[in-house]
């Protein structure tokens, strides 16, 4: 979608946040255990039998992280049986250290283990050099399954640099909050700190990764939700992986769906949605330049019924929480959040003169209804009524920025 320009006399209008696009964002695969169609999904032999393409076995010493998680989440776990999770266990321990064939002593039916399999693939945010390819193995005979063969997507020692320089990155980060802050406040600046560091991009080594979004710049969805997930682990913020299927349209009727990732986060006992992609303008499809510093809240801990309508939730795997409060939601939580257009007039003056206290260049406001959104933009742009508000502090031109789905705006005020 081309950035719309609409010219007014004082202001202009560039539609950018409305159709957000995402390209190529398929990191999460529907069916990991068929995903290359020149490797079998499962691998007809005897106990007995080496499976074939055996890797040699290797000293490795399993890396060790220096600065502790103090969350973690694992509720597609949590709904496994006994026999389930002593699975689950063993595929986590062996992925790693490196085993490639793990042994499965449960009995289970193939299709219930691709399913923890690819609960695992989600869900284990430390083990995303596992690849969602891989290979279970039966017996010739009886058809049970007896292991699972993995995949990695990097050697250990390649490992072992990501890992370093992702934490160095996520110690850095986790230096600029302290103990005083709300979690709100920390999920800002986790937040503005993957943004301003990484552009959208979907071809690359590490694009899928928490080091590609934090240190090398370049991630697409995955590797965004996965660097939010591991600085809201390191911080104490309970927080889980979320996936579904954005469908995108392409003008002339033609359809295409991608899998898209993105976080929820537990604060004070809610639930919301974060989705640091979509508030990263980088991520957005031919939609034109935007200055270095812009950057959107418009995702920022929202409830179910503010995603996007074109994204598909994904509920058969792990079973998302349920999120409907807007309490923290950037906002609500920082007061820009209008109820009425007097009330919006207020919170716009106020913002105005804040911005220009702490030499923030934009304004940003969200309206409780779709009806009070489309009346405050009509008021406020077309009717030029913006201008009345502290009129010697506004430019005789701005740069207006709307999300129609969120029922934000955005403007620059320098």
């Amino acid at each position: 979608m081309n950035a719309l320009k609409k010219g007014l006399s004082k202001v202009m209008i560039i539609a950018i946040l409305s159709s957000l696009l995402l390209s190529a964002c398929n990191p999460v695969s529907e069916n990991p255990g068929n995903t290359d169609t020149d490797i079998p999904d499962f691998i007809m032999t005897d106990e007995t039998t080496e499976t074939s393409g055996h890797i040699p076995k290797v000293e490795f010493t399993v890396w060790q992280d220096t600065i502790p998680d103090r969350c973690t989440s694992r509720y597609g776990y949590l709904s496994l049986d006994a026999s389930e999770k002593e699975i689950y266990n063993s595929i986590v321990e062996g992925a790693k250290n490196y085993s490639e064939e793990i042994k499965i002593s449960r009995e289970i039916k193939k299709e219930r283990l691709e399913e923890i399999c690819e609960m695992i693939f989600i869900e284990e945010n430390s083990l995303y050099y596992l690849s969602d390819e891989y290979t279970v193995t039966m017996h010739a005979l009886t058809g049970k399954v007896t292991s699972v063969v993995l995949k990695y997507k990097y050697d250990f020692e390649e490992l072992a640099y990501l890992n370093t320089m992702t934490e160095e990155k996520v110690a850095e980060i986790l230096s600029k909050t302290d103990d005083t802050m709300s979690d709100v406040d920390k999920l800002k600046i986790f937040h503005d700190e993957i943004i301003f560091g990484c552009k959208y991009e979907t071809e690359g080594r590490y694009v899928g990764t928490p080091f590609g979004a934090l240190v090398d710049g370049n991630a697409l969805c995955e590797g965004y939700a996965r660097a939010m997930a591991i600085l809201c682990n390191k911080a104490g913020i309970e927080n889980m992986l979320a996936t579904g299927t954005q469908y995108n349209s392409d003008g002339n009727g033609v359809v295409t769906e991608e899998a898209h990732m993105w976080n929820m986060i537990k604060i004070d006992g809610l639930w919301y949605n974060m989705d640091v992609t979509w508030d990263d303008p980088a991520s957005i499809k031919d939609g034109g330049e935007l200055p270095d510093d812009y950057i959107s809240y418009s995702y920022f801990l929202i409830p179910n019924n503010e995603l996007r309508p074109t994204l598909s939730v994904r509920t058969d795997l792990i079973e998302p929480p349920s999120a409907f409060s807007n309490e923290s939601n950037y906002f609500v939580y920082y007061g820009y959040y209008a109820e009425s257009y007097d009330e919006a007039k207020r919170i716009l003056e106020k913002a105005i003169k804040e911005g220009y206290e702490k030499d923030d260049r934009y304004v940003r406001i969200k309206f409780s209804t779709p009806a009070l959104y489309k009346e405050a933009a009509y008021k406020l742009f077309s009717k030029k009524e913006i201008f009345t508000i502290c009129p010697d502090m506004l430019p005789k031109k701005m740069e207006f920025y709307w999300n129609e789905n969120a029922k934000c705006i955005q403007f620059s005020i320098k």
